[in-house]
């Protein structure tokens, strides 16, 4: 007889990537407070004269910081700033690359040991053809799956990365054609790195539990399509402080993959998003086999919904 779906026991955590999400959101914040403190000895590397404005009619007296720059000093820092973010953000390049290995797809595996679990209990079909989870991770189809993340994951800090340096560029170059003070030029610089840091944590914050949820659902596809398994993916929302009311409203309805993936898609769902999905297998007709564990979630729901609402 089938078992019962595994649902997370974790109420405001049910991916269980949290903590591999707060390692990448540190892993960030070293990284980027390196850029800043490579972007401060380049500042301070530069030469520059003072020059003293005065002037009675204009009420000025102030300090001018005339740079030593030229086209060539310009293009030469422009290029070193390039190679050391680089360098930082895209460790490891596309095959290798730090935020993946570390963070990512240790997050896949996850989500796919979740899924193996979960369906191994409801389907004997489905224990048989994937007796093990080693089994499960060296087929080739699952290390297709990899091999799109890398490049999903690559692309996303490359997106990163551009943008950090074109901030640092240009926070560095116009603060000394400005003749701006050197010690205003570096808090400028500390501003922008704050700025990056703000985007890092949204990838971090999207991308593990993202990779997590992907995986669940690229196998629970996998076992549809090559078992003729039915069934249908529950919603499991985060039942946090910070939970959106609509995807708390979620929690215990029943989708499509495809719909669910469409909704993770829209607008901004899956930023910042903790919810999961579990499969629950149906019948012929796309009823649950076990109806007690939408009783359970929806009463669930309802006591957490009261909460969120006051």
């Amino acid at each position: 007889m089938a078992g019962q779906p595994i649902i997370p026991r974790n109420e405001q955590d049910p991916t269980g990537a949290d903590s591999k999400e707060r390692g990448a959101i540190n892993d960030f914040a070293k990284r980027m407070n390196l850029i800043y403190r490579n972007m401060r000895d380049i500042l301070n590397r530069q030469t520059y004269t003072v020059v003293t404005i005065n002037s009675a009619e204009l009420s000025i007296n102030a300090s001018r910081y005339d740079f030593n720059l030229t086209p060539e000093i310009l293009a030469n820092l422009s290029q070193e700033i390039q190679d050391m973010i680089d360098s930082i953000l895209l460790q490891g390049g596309e095959q290798n690359l730090w935020f993946l290995n570390s963070y990512v797809i240790p997050a896949a595996i996850q989500g796919t040991a979740q899924s193996h679990a979960n369906l191994t209990i409801q389907s004997e079909a489905y224990a048989r053809s994937r007796p093990t989870l080693d089994y499960l991770l060296t087929t080739p189809q699952y290390q297709k799956r990899i091999g799109l993340l890398r490049a999903r994951e690559f692309e996303e800090m490359k997106n990163l990365s551009n943008r950090t340096k074109d901030v640092m560029r240009r926070t560095l170059s116009e603060g000394m054609a400005l003749g701006k003070n050197p010690r205003v030029i570096s808090q400028d610089l500390q501003d922008a790195t704050s700025l990056s840091k703000s985007r890092a944590n949204l990838i971090a914050r999207t991308e593990v539990p993202g990779a997590l949820r992907r995986a669940r659902m690229d196998e629970d596809e996998a076992a549809m399509k090559d078992l003729d398994i039915k069934g249908m993916q529950m919603h499991i929302s985060a039942f946090s402080p910070t939970t959106r009311i609509w995807h708390a409203q979620r929690h215990g309805t029943l989708h499509t993959i495809q719909d669910q993936r469409e909704w993770w898609s829209y607008s901004k769902n899956a930023c910042n998003c903790k919810c999961s999905t579990i499969m629950i297998l149906t019948d012929d007709k796309g009823n649950p086999l076990s109806s007690a564990i939408l009783a359970r979630a929806n009463k669930n729901k309802a006591a957490n919904l009261k909460k969120l609402t006051g």
